[in-house]
């Protein structure tokens, strides 16, 4: 039995509208092109995210392609509003709908991908167990962990970004750190004591390491020498 708990997430339904006469429409690409243009990652992909013009985040999520026609995107539901004003014109233009599925997301703690359902399923851990989860896997949290503009690849480099996908908003500031220099800081889980008191202050999803008896945590470190 798959053990799971229930992502802080809105899903929503990307789906392509009927267009009478529209060829796009005959081949089912109009949710598949409106994803490809403004997200940074291929959408085979688990993972994704909304970028602005300099490669900043306005959202990261999950996704799973149900046909080229339909996705369900799981999105932190505290980037939900702001999401949409960002995506408002897009989606006139692209001649799709972007709703709630009424689905959720869950992560499957054996597998760590994403389950979608419409069921209300019972957490298999508690909160604190689930941060625990987190940072043994090194899975941050948007809204927690880490914020709406920053930059994607401070995040990580890899994980919500193709560098061979073609052209996406925020491409050029995100390939230039990527190819001519690095990201200014990264993501990491580290102890406490191993942090300088800024880095300490700032560091998230703390908890007790009971087997060591030290605090440990997310942390924004920087790349440049020290």
């Amino acid at each position: 039995m798959m053990q799971l708990y229930k992502l802080p997430d809105t899903v929503l339904s990307i789906k392509a509208l009927k267009v009478a006469g529209s060829a796009d429409q005959k081949t089912g690409n109009f949710a598949s092109g409106f994803l490809k243009g403004i997200t940074s990652n291929t959408l085979d992909a688990p993972l994704n995210a909304f970028l602005n013009q300099h490669g900043r985040i306005i959202a990261t999520f999950r996704q799973t392609r149900i046909s080229d026609d339909e996705f369900l995107i799981s999105v932190p539901t505290l980037a939900v509003d702001v999401l949409l004003k960002h995506l408002e014109r897009y989606v006139k233009l692209s001649h799709v709908s972007l709703v709630p599925s009424g689905h959720c997301a869950y992560i499957d703690l054996g597998s760590l991908q994403t389950v979608w359902t419409s069921e209300d399923v019972v957490n298999s851990i508690s909160d604190e167990e689930f941060t625990f989860f987190r940072l043994d896997h090194k899975i941050p949290l948007m809204g927690i962990d880490y914020q709406a503009d920053e930059f994607i690849l401070n995040v990580h480099e890899h994980e919500y970004v193709s560098y061979t996908k073609g052209c996406f908003l925020g491409q050029e500031p995100v390939a230039k750190v990527h190819n001519r220099a690095q990201p200014s800081r990264r993501l990491i889980v580290a102890f406490e004591d191993q942090c300088s008191p800024e880095d300490a202050a700032r560091m998230t999803s703390k908890v007790l390491d009971h087997p060591t008896g030290r605090v440990k945590g997310f942390v924004f470190v920087s790349n440049k020498p020290s």
